[in-house]
């Protein structure tokens, strides 16, 4: 079976005109050219703004003016020593002018023991491991993060969105230029290793992305270097995108609105890690009959705009390559993790 998550070319494309963003990605680092260049041509909403200094050893950040949003998922890149931990915080202001208690997301190494917290559902909201969820939609957030001894933090980069927007752009027109296209990743699967590789996923399609920008690693360790030891898992979505961090590159996670959102990516050469969720029969041509929820990652796209996959369930590295049917597979992915991706690209 594969990890189980259960979660409450160059394209030009404009945002739909006066249309409220389905989510928005707000950094604070300096952005590789490659990632800025594809996000301006997705219907994400993307600003990099200059990382705060640090004061009395904890990095603060203003408000953040959004627009509505009811999830909020963060990333992080530092470099220093492993052992050195780190914390991030988020708050949130309510339409009415209220802010929240600040939200923990938990305690991150590079090397050594890494624990996101458990899960405590208020009034004001629920962190699930990784993603805020909002009972009410929020108009701004702030941030606070604690670095350890020698951490240099690099990156900061938020991503909010409206769950009930997730499927508005679903079905939209592909960019017909992108297709035909398929980058060369290296095909890794995850089911080769006995004890445990069967829900190694998520680093598993971390492992193929550094691969492909020639920073190899063996899944093993980066199985080891993504573990959760609250959530006992491995697919901890900042935790995979901080270890990306730690290997030279810069990392975080986006929610995109349609694989047209994806195509732009693929466009600038940047292969995309993806997230869907399928019942028995429902994805034809996987190697998995069903999951709950499996990473993979996205290539290209064949000649009739049909995504191209490096899908690590397969039983072997050859067989890793499958082609999933656009609307199928983009139902999946939208609906299951919001059109979850993780982002990696090489330090500017």
């Amino acid at each position: 079976m594969t990890f189980a998550r259960l979660l409450w070319p160059a394209l030009l494309l404009a945002p739909v005109a006066g249309a409220a963003p389905y989510a928005q990605q707000t950094s604070f680092g300096t952005p590789s050219p490659l990632i800025q260049a594809a996000q301006a041509r997705t219907s994400v909403k993307a600003t990099w703004e200059a990382l705060p200094q640090p004061r009395g050893g904890q990095l603060e950040g203003g408000v953040v003016e959004v627009a509505p949003f009811n999830e909020l998922v963060p990333s992080w890149n530092v470099t220093g020593p492993g052992e050195s931990p780190l914390t991030l915080e988020v708050r949130v202001r309510r339409r009415d002018g209220r802010w929240t208690p600040y939200f923990g997301f938990g305690t991150w190494r590079a090397a050594g023991p890494r624990a996101s917290l458990p899960v405590t559902r208020t009034a004001d909201g629920t962190v699930n491991t990784d993603t805020l969820t909002l009972p009410y939609r929020a108009t701004a957030f702030q941030y606070r993060v604690t670095p350890g001894a020698g951490l240099q933090v690099r990156l900061l980069s938020f991503n909010t969105s409206d769950n009930a927007l997730r499927l508005r752009d679903q079905g939209r027109g592909g960019q017909a230029n992108a297709w035909n296209r398929v980058l060369a990743v290296p095909g890794l699967s995850q089911m080769i290793y006995p004890g445990g590789g069967e829900v190694w996923c998520s680093p598993t399609s971390v492992s193929m992305i550094l691969g492909f920008w020639n920073r190899p690693v063996r899944v093993p360790d980066a199985a080891k270097a993504t573990f959760d030891t609250r959530y006992d898992g491995f697919g901890n979505w900042p935790f995979n995108t901080a270890y990306a961090a730690t290997q030279g590159l810069q990392a975080f996670v986006t929610r995109l609105g349609s694989l047209r959102d994806a195509e732009a990516y693929l466009g600038q050469g940047l292969p995309l890690a993806v997230s869907v969720r399928f019942k028995s029969g429902e994805l034809p041509g996987a190697p998995l009959s069903w999951s709950n929820g499996h990473l993979m990652v996205l290539t290209g796209f064949d000649a009739r705009g049909n995504p191209v996959v490096n899908d690590p369930a397969a039983r072997s590295d050859a067989g890793v390559k499958r082609t999933y049917p656009r609307a199928v597979f983009e139902r999946l992915w939208l609906s299951h993790a919001g059109g979850m991706a993780y982002v990696m690209a090489p330090q500017p």
